[in-house]
């Protein structure tokens, strides 16, 4: 069974799955993927934290060379904040 780990636990199994997946981790910021993970899961649903993370990915894959990556996942973070905020109105 999984247990919590410090970000820096998960490099060596990104490496592994990067390889596996014949992609460069390099520029995987493990914070940032986890903090829209964290925000999506408690603002919109548990099950929408995976699913908003793979379209973190696709958006920074669509963008290319020009990709910003904080700037992507600032905007999903806010998002899923007002996803929160009109749930309760």
């Amino acid at each position: 069974m999984a247990e919590h780990l410090p970000a820096e636990a998960l490099i060596p199994w990104l490496q592994a799955a990067g390889e596996e997946l014949q992609l460069d981790i390099s520029e995987v910021n493990i914070d940032t993927i986890l903090g829209v993970a964290g925000q999506v899961a408690h603002t919109v649903a548990r099950p929408a934290a995976p699913l908003s993370t793979f379209l973190l990915g696709l958006a920074v894959a669509r963008a290319g060379k020009d990709a910003d990556l904080q700037a992507l996942a600032a905007q999903l973070n806010a998002r899923a904040r007002r996803w929160a905020e009109e749930a309760e109105e």
